[in-house]
């Protein structure tokens, strides 16, 4: 009896230790999974976090990055009230980055939709027109920027001198308040469809084919099945071109500065430019972070309203 009490306890112990050792381990595995989690959260914070909130305190100050930050002068809201009730350039600005996210994001959907559509058919070569239509999407805007404001020039550009062969007089393009936001949202949207006939052609690749014949089949035609297959069926995608590309036109920045750098008398000015101007070359911090609060609180309204509107009618 007492060796098999013995013998039990031995096994008692046998068992117990690898569990002990299995409880170690999950531990120690816990503690290296919260230490390899923690490093990107003190990135975030540091590097992200940190400089939102510091904007913000700044925006409450006026700073010229010379004086210390321990001795900004508190300035409270007049930043923000100045912005919104006597800067005569921002009101402009606002307006012109409007203008431009409208018209970019209209032109990307309905030209690429079109292009994506075009290339989802069959058609010769369907790999080279999707390498061509990318390309411009992988150049820098300020380089891309500087060659269309070579290609516009009124004196030597391309472009008006093909239009003087055809029998039409030389444009200011560029140079011109009427016709400068036009251009820059020409040269935009040429950059960025590529991206979105990309986007809107994997949704169509991803719709089956048997809706189509199904529809076919109870006497659709082809307007039909595409207001009443494609449409509703590319709304999700439809939902990201349209935020990704507002959030992004909002924030238009190195193509303006490259082609008009605002001008002429303001025509093009938009938003972050006008930002960049009153920090750096007015040295005016506090006014310039007041300036990006006010954008981002735009830019955080209208992408709820779009997700709202959009993910709703998606649900349908």
């Amino acid at each position: 009896m007492n060796q098999m009490r013995r013998t039990e306890g031995e096994g008692w112990l046998r068992t117990g230790t690898p569990r002990a050792g299995r409880g170690s381990l999950m531990r120690q595995r816990t503690i290296w999974a919260y230490v390899f989690v923690s490093a990107p959260l003190i990135g975030l914070l540091v590097f992200f976090l940190g400089p939102i909130v510091f904007s913000g305190w700044v925006s409450l100050h006026n700073w010229n990055m010379i004086t210390p930050v321990a001795e900004m002068p508190w300035a409270g809201l007049d930043n923000y009230i100045y912005l919104l009730t006597q800067d005569s350039v921002f009101p402009k600005a606002l307006l012109n980055t409007f203008l431009f996210a409208i018209g970019g994001v209209g032109s990307n959907v309905v030209l690429g939709l079109g292009f994506a559509l075009l290339l989802n058919g069959r058609i010769v070569g369907k790999t080279i027109w999707r390498v061509v239509y990318f390309l411009p999407v992988m150049t820098a805007p300020l380089a891309l920027g500087v060659i269309f404001g070579f290609m516009f020039n009124r004196n030597y550009g391309v472009i008006n001198n093909l239009l003087v062969t055809v029998g039409i007089p030389r444009q200011p393009f560029l140079g011109h308040p009427s016709q400068a936001l036009l251009v820059v949202i020409i040269i935009a949207v040429y950059q960025y469809v590529g991206y979105y006939i990309v986007i809107y052609l994997a949704g169509l690749q991803g719709i089956p084919q048997d809706y189509y014949d199904a529809a076919s089949v109870d006497g659709a035609n082809k307007w039909q099945s595409f207001r009443h297959i494609t449409l509703p069926l590319l709304r999700p995608v439809t939902l990201f071109v349209v935020v990704t590309n507002t959030i992004g036109a909002l924030q238009v920045f190195d193509l303006v500065f490259a082609t008009t750098n605002g001008g002429p008398a303001n025509s093009t000015m938009t938003v972050v430019l006008h930002m960049y101007n009153t920090a750096f070359k007015f040295s005016r911090m506090g006014r310039a972070s007041a300036m990006a609060f006010i954008l981002f609180a735009i830019i955080l309204t209208i992408t709820i309203i779009q997700l709202r509107f959009l993910r709703d009618r998606t649900n349908e």
